[in-house]
This record gives C-alpha cells, structure tokens and sequence, in this order.
C-alpha cells in the first residue's frame, strides 16, 4: 500500500533497481528434516521481468519510509507492518552494516502468492545494494545468514544467476552453463499459501528422475517436474486448467508451475511466440508476460 508520505524526491544516491522474479525450473522434494521444514533441490533462473525499486537516503535521524505502488500493492503489508523490505534493512544494520534512514519506492509488479519469489527478490536486491555501499558492509556468508533469516528463497536471490538449490534452500550451486531461454509466466487470479501446499503434499507426489538434466537445457531441466504441483492443484484446480491452457500456445516446448504456485509458465522457441502466447493468455482472463531468462 503507499504509505501516504510525499513523493520521493531524487537526491545523489538515488539508485532504481530491478528485482527479479524467481523460476524454478523443476523442483523436487527430497526429504523432510526433524523440524519438519521439507529438503529441496530446484534449478532456478531469474528473469528480466521483475519488480523495481528506487532507493534513496533520507535526511539522518528520520525512520525508514516505504511506499508500495503498481498493479500489486493491495497484496503487500503496510510499510508500518511486518514488511520484508524494512524487515532486511533493520536486519543489514543489526548484523554491523552502516546505513542511514532509507526512503524506497517499490513499483510491485510480481504477483503475492505466485511462487515467483517477488518478495524475497525484493528483500535481496536491498541486501546486495546495502551490502554494495555502505561504508562498513558484512562479510559474505553473514550477508547470506540474514537473507536465510528472512526467508527460504531470499539466499538464492541473492546469489543471483542460475542456481541449483537445495536444503531447504540455503545451499547453492551455480549452473554452468546457465540455460536461457523465452518464458511466460501466467497465474489464475488466485493466490496460494506455500505452507498449504506443503501440508497437502502426499508421499506418492514426490518423483525421482532417473538424470538432473542437463545444465544449459533449460528444457530438459523443466522436463524434470515440480512435485508440489498436485498439492498445488488440490488446493487450486485452476492451475490445471492454466497448464493445459499453456501447453494450447502454438509453439510452446514444455510447460510447468514454479515453486508452490499458484504461478505457471511455459517455453517458447522465440520472443514473438512468447509475446503472442502472452497475449492470448490475457485475453483468456489470466495474468500473463512474456519475458527471457
């Protein structure tokens, strides 16, 4: 929501920057530890398509303002509530980092309860650029201890670029070669909770591929499956129905959920197919963009 202060007004320092949406390629549920948060392991990509945010410092001895706009805001906490954008600044300057009040201007434009990460993505990108000039920054692995804290997906934000996670999400790999590709990402107007999905999970969901894919096919690794994707659609149904929607696009290659959903997405050989793909999905009533990775 915006906050109601007035708006934001260019100084020096003022950086604009892009946060990501996160896709993961495949995800795969490989155990559950004793405190009951599941183990992973997911390819994830990030695309050109995200959220922006403008940062600025404020005036020294002032609190921290943040204001929420675009098509996403009415999904977001206030900036006086439990924010993970505040939320990681107050966690960057308790763990040593100097910073001054900050004013941030978030555009959302990543819907809540996709499973596309724009949260975490947006609680990343103001760690690196934190982290990046502050005078006295933390040390790497410090840094990657607050984005865990945060939460699950905030680590491999952070880390950028392509990714094998695992763990609950905390251990990263980078894929070399990175796969690339044209996306669309589409969602029904719905929003799923990732601890539903989680607790809808049922033993004969999970699958074990014989390969990891290969790194650089961002179709093969796709190919490999999200096992929270018939949790997701007990719960959400329509995510049936948007796959089978995806997979009508002409050309598109392979289709999948990202994450705990209620998000999809599907591979295009080229942009104008993507785009094409993008625009029937619209006109069918669903959230759609088309984007690369």
């Amino acid at each position: 929501m915006p906050s109601g202060h007035e708006p934001l007004r260019p100084k020096d320092d003022t950086v604009t920057l892009t946060a990501p949406a996160k896709l993961n390629l495949n995800l795969r549920i490989t155990g559950r530890r004793d405190d009951g948060y599941h183990l992973l392991e997911s390819a994830v990509v990030f695309t050109a398509f995200g959220d922006s945010l403008t940062i600025c410092s404020r005036d020294a001895g002032g609190d921290d303002i943040l204001a929420v706009t675009g098509p996403f805001s009415h999904a977001m906490p206030a900036a006086s509530a439990d924010n993970i954008c505040l939320r990681a600044v107050r966690a960057f300057r308790q763990a040593g980092g100097a910073y001054g009040p900050l004013d941030i201007r978030l555009d959302k434009q990543i819907p809540a309860g996709a499973g596309l990460g724009g949260g975490s993505s947006d609680a990343a990108t103001i760690l690196r650029h934190l982290n990046r000039t502050s005078p006295a920054p933390v040390p790497g692995q410090q840094l990657a201890d607050i984005a865990l804290g945060l939460g699950a997906d905030v680590p491999v934000c952070l880390a950028g670029g392509a990714q094998q996670m695992s763990g609950i999400g905390e251990i990263l790999a980078a894929i070399d070669p990175a796969p690339g590709g044209h996306v669309v990402l589409a969602k029904p107007d719905i929003m799923l909770s990732t601890p539903e999905v989680f607790a809808r999970l049922k033993p004969a969901d999970t699958s074990h591929p014989d390969g990891a894919g290969t790194a650089g096919d961002a179709r093969a690794l796709t190919a490999i499956g999200n096992d929270l994707t018939l949790a997701a659609m007990r719960l959400a149904p329509a995510i049936t129905t948007l796959l089978g929607a995806i997979d009508g696009c002409q050309g598109c290659l392979v289709s999948q959920m990202s994450g705990s959903g209620a998000a999809c997405f599907g591979l295009f050989p080229d942009q104008g197919s993507a785009r094409r793909a993008a625009d029937n999905l619209q006109a069918a009533g669903y959230w759609a963009v088309a984007t690369d990775f």
